[in-house]
């Protein structure tokens, strides 16, 4: 009786589980392709929004290769977007998911994708590493190539200071591909020619450019304002480097203010609609496998009675295991409660310096140009002690059992920046007092970097992938 009832179940629930995988699979389809027009538009909030749907989607399908397109798709749209924090960890999650699913060229893309983040936070020796590692693999896709070697020469000029270099790197790369995907890279092989003597041709890349609709860029004005300062036309070049800092301004302002934190805002709100709908459905699905299971309990109920003193040492067992997890519970809060009292300790200073910030704020108007340069100065010496933040590890290491080491050896690509925010996380602090220490603009980023750490997680293979997620 007892199997009869339990194959009905599974009768009547096989079409639904293939109906809804089925369902699934094509909301993983219909966002990402959503995400692609968006992006294709400049629409870079609406582009996160439908990714990280189609992300979710398909972390819920299991389906890797999926799961790998769109971390890419993620990771390329923050980098267009001047994050390129958010752009770093998704296109590392990318790499790591695309070798797990056995997808070698999105994996090479995803380098690609990582060695721009690391040229957007200035971090050109890392960029370089990735970008020589990439021209090492022997199938590299000749695009791909092309495109790796236009970006090494791109920081052959920018962080080396060799136009020649660079311009034979350009060249290289033009002998793969008729032209490079960003058209800094343009700009600043028109610089390279003209440093190193065509200046007809480095005026015919610029004017190209400036047909192109490109006149009014950053990256136009910053390569023909050195270009205008190499003829000795320092009045053009002036202007060209004013026309640059206030493009990037507003162009830089303009995304942050309006794109990524309403991006995070929109698909928070979009987030929990959907939980509360998926939380309706599990309830209707409990209610009936509550119903089914009701039958069979009873029916083993029947059958089973001299397993009554079993399932009452079972019962016992499980409410051992609950005192004691409760038990681990309370000295994890004693161990994070400690912590938050040595850094608060090691930090006293630091914390005045909030403090003072405050006071600025709240004292001066609210136009006042010195105010930026108080808090600026301010702010970083709260951030960039290396040395108290190498004591607070290792605080952290000796109570939760070496966490921030394994943390640092499974995600050794991480920005520093990111292992001191996951640092206050593992501690306990808040999202506010986070958002203090970090200097991030509100708690809701808080709670999104924490969502993309906890992501990444859950895409590796560490071993000590549990332990991490206990502590977020």
């Amino acid at each position: 009786m007892r199997k009869a009832l339990l194959l009905l179940l599974l009768v009547c629930l096989l079409p639904s589980c293939r109906g809804g995988r089925e369902s699934a699979a094509r909301r993983v389809s219909e966002a990402f392709a959503e995400g692609e027009a968006a992006a294709a538009e400049g629409r870079f909030d609406a582009a996160v929004i439908a990714f990280t749907q189609a992300m979710e989607s398909a972390e819920r399908l299991g389906e890797e290769a999926q799961l790998a397109k769109c971390l890419y798709a993620l990771g390329e749209t923050y980098n267009r977007a001047y994050f390129y924090d958010e752009g770093f960890v998704y296109a590392d999650s990318a790499w790591r998911m695309s070798l797990h699913a056995n997808r070698p060229t999105l994996a090479d893309s995803a380098l690609y994708q990582m060695a721009l983040s690391q040229i957007g936070l200035e971090e050109y020796a890392e960029a370089t590493r990735l970008f020589d590692r990439l021209l090492e693999e022997e199938r590299l896709p000749a695009g791909l190539a092309s495109h790796t070697t236009a970006g090494k020469a791109f920081l052959a000029v920018e962080a080396d200071n060799d136009p020649e270099m660079a311009r034979r790197l350009f060249e290289q790369a033009l002998e793969h591909d008729d032209a490079f995907d960003d058209y800094e890279y343009w700009a600043a092989y028109a610089y390279c020619l003209a440093v190193t003597g065509a200046p007809e041709q480095a005026a015919a890349v610029f004017r190209d450019l400036e047909q192109a609709g490109y006149a009014e860029s950053y990256a136009y004005q910053k390569w023909r304002s050195r270009t205008y300062a190499l003829q000795g036309d320092w009045m053009s070049a002036y202007q060209g480097m004013n026309r640059a800092a206030e493009r990037q301004r507003s162009a830089t302002s303009r995304i942050i203010r309006q794109a990524s934190f309403k991006a995070q805002r929109d698909y928070l709100a979009l987030e929990n609609r959907q939980e509360r709908i998926e939380a309706h459905n599990r309830t209707l699905i409990l209610i009936l496998l509550s119903s089914l299971l009701l039958i069979v309990l009873l029916l083993a109920i029947l059958f089973f009675r001299s397993r009554d003193r079993k399932s009452r040492e079972e019962r016992s067992a499980l409410l051992d295991w609950g005192a004691s997890m409760e038990s681990q519970r309370d000295n994890l809060t004693l161990s994070q409660a400690k912590l938050r009292s040595d850094y608060a300790r090691i930090y006293q200073s630091y914390f005045q310096q909030i403090g003072r910030i405050n006071e600025i704020v709240d004292e001066a108007p609210e136009k006042e140009t010195g105010i930026y340069y108080q808090l600026k100065s301010l702010i970083k010496d709260i951030r960039l002690d290396k040395q108290g933040q190498r004591q607070f590890e290792a605080m952290i290491d000796r109570d939760l059992n070496d966490i921030m080491q394994h943390f640092r050896e499974d995600f050794p690509t991480y920005h520093e920046d990111t292992y001191r925010f996951i640092s206050y996380v593992f501690a306990g602090f808040d999202a506010t007092t986070i958002r203090l220490l970090t200097g991030m603009a509100s708690d809701a980023g808080v709670h999104t970097k924490k969502s993309t750490v906890k992501k990444a997680i859950l895409a590796s293979d560490s071993q000590h992938k549990d332990q991490y997620l206990l502590f977020l």
